[in-house]
């Protein structure tokens, strides 16, 4: 089944991979007049256990717009399909930046009438009970593409979001990057300074119920300063221009404004390994 390879890839832990094969050797149990309410059921958990993954209870409950609507507490199903595109993101602000919250509340019904879908099969009743083969195959790639569309649609929808908020961060975040201390640099050289850094590349990689954070590479050009005051004084010192790639962290929190004017830079992973060249290969291999 080319729906079965396709749904392997979407999955996201070995617990998840595990439960879809064994779902796929329910269907195929021919002597079962259950094999396909069976394998009904399987992939509506791994739906739950799927969207669960991607929205923990205590993740959604941070968040500030969530609200108990439940017994026992837990979030709804809406709540968590919510929280896996924007996080800790109140509508309010995402309006506010200019996004399309109707959209985004479209979307929220769409998944939920995909999840539907996949229970109306699981319920045992004459029509779903021993079906015949020609049945069986209909309905098992209707419960497939059922669960593709409900992956796809929340992910196609979270990287709609990352794009939009991509849109407001340049600036800032290279100004960011630049008052940064670059700790790896120290074991070159005890003094260097910064002469500028070139953000090459940077997108939003994580919204949780606090942050928005994004990954950012760039290069780094600094002078390394090697000899004491004395030495230097006396032209004895040396100046050595550098250049090194480097990675890093920024987590702006969820705030009235994006970018926000709260934000932490992680320390950077600066690439000094070309300083080294050929002798860290060796050491290395």
């Amino acid at each position: 089944m080319k729906k079965a390879e396709k749904i392997k890839q979407l999955l996201s832990n070995q617990f998840e991979l595990d439960l879809f094969e064994a779902s796929l050797a329910s269907l195929n149990e021919r002597c079962n007049k259950l094999r396909f309410n069976n394998f009904a059921y399987s992939i509506r958990e791994l739906s739950r256990h799927f969207l669960h993954n991607l929205a923990p209870d205590e993740r959604v409950k941070n968040c500030t717009w969530f609200k108990s609507e439940t017994p026992d507490g837990k979030p709804t199903r809406n709540q968590r399909i919510k929280y896996a595109v924007q996080g800790g993101i109140d509508d309010s602000l995402l309006l506010s930046w200019g996004f399309d919250v109707g959209e985004l509340h479209e979307m929220i019904k769409e998944v939920k009438d995909t999840i539907n879908a996949l229970s109306k099969f699981t319920h045992i009743n004459p029509e779903v009970f021993d079906i015949d083969d020609t049945e069986i195959e209909k309905n098992s790639q209707n419960v497939l593409m059922s669960f593709i569309s409900m992956v796809e649609t929340i992910e196609n929808y979270r990287d709609d979001l990352k794009q939009f908020l991509d849109g407001h961060i340049e600036e800032h975040m290279i100004n960011s990057v630049i008052t940064n201390f670059f700790e790896n640099v120290d074991r070159l050289a005890p003094h260097h300074s910064l002469e500028y850094s070139e953000v090459s590349e940077y997108n939003i990689s994580d919204i949780n119920e606090y942050e928005i954070v994004v990954d950012v590479s760039g290069d780094l050009h600094v002078i390394l300063e090697y000899g004491s005051n004395k030495e230097r004084r006396e032209g004895d010192g040396l100046d050595l221009p550098e250049t090194f790639p480097f990675e890093t962290k920024i987590r702006y929190q969820i705030d009235e404004s994006f970018p926000s004017s709260r934000f932490e830079v992680d320390d950077y992973d600066v690439d000094t390994s070309s300083w080294y060249g050929e002798e860290e290969d060796e050491i290395s291999s």
